[in-house]
């Protein structure tokens, strides 16, 4: 598959300026703002709003990467299709074991991200889906995939693999330091890292950024399905 298709210089650079600020201050500062602001919104809609804030600007920096990627996916969008639902089910049987693995070493582990989604989920289903299936999976997929993996590949796969499944994987803890156990958040990192690893796998043999996006909608939108209540 057709690989060489990746962020221009100018997309590179603003790239990674908003993901310095979506690692350092965006998760925190939205929230607060919308605090002041619009005090009566609920967590699914604060979260809803940071959703929307951060697709928006990730699209319109990456819109010419976007645009090359949908054309070439529409030259053979069965396979992009069939390494997603590959990722999908190699992400789902090698997760499974890890959990096991999780819960043997500490039988009351719980993943404390899924914990503030499924709250969230119980405020405003319908908001909450169309954040983490559509919007969440454009931007770090772009981010995590299409800016770091992509962007680091040429000069070292092995850079390229490590530090996009890292970032990935700490991003979903980040906002919970200092709030839990650094061994229970340890836990949850571990938790991210097998879907991090099998997202890169699908970009990689499909050669076009939307596989990984569809597959990471697809893992949310069945965890958001399974979820109870």
């Amino acid at each position: 598959m057709n690989f060489s298709i990746k962020p221009n210089r100018r997309e590179t650079i603003w790239g990674y300026v908003y993901l310095a600020l979506y690692i350092s201050v965006l998760s925190r500062l939205i929230p607060l703002a919308a605090h002041y602001v619009a005090p009566q919104l609920n967590s699914a809609q604060v979260n809803f709003l940071y959703f929307t804030i951060n697709f928006g600007a990730t699209v319109l920096i990456f819109r010419k990467y976007l645009k090359k990627s949908l054309q070439s996916v529409l030259s053979s969008p069965l396979a992009s299709l069939a390494y997603a639902l590959l990722g999908y089910l190699v992400s789902r049987i090698l997760g499974g074991y890890l959990s096991m693995l999780i819960l043997r070493l500490e039988p009351a582990f719980a993943n404390v991200n899924d914990a503030a989604i499924r709250s969230m989920v119980s405020n405003n289903f319908a908001l909450m889906a169309i954040g983490a299936v559509i919007l969440a999976p454009v931007t770090e997929e772009l981010l995590f995939r299409g800016l770091i993996f992509r962007g680091l590949y040429d000069r070292s796969p092995v850079l390229a693999h490590i530090a996009s499944i890292c970032l990935f994987s700490l991003i979903h803890v980040t906002n919970y330091i200092g709030i839990y156990d650094w061994k229970l958040l340890c836990l949850c990192f571990l938790q991210y890292l097998v879907p991090a690893c099998c997202l890169n796998f699908a970009y990689r043999c499909s050669g076009n950024i939307l596989t990984p996006i569809f597959m990471h909608g697809l893992t949310n939108l069945i965890a958001l399905w399974a979820m109870p209540g």
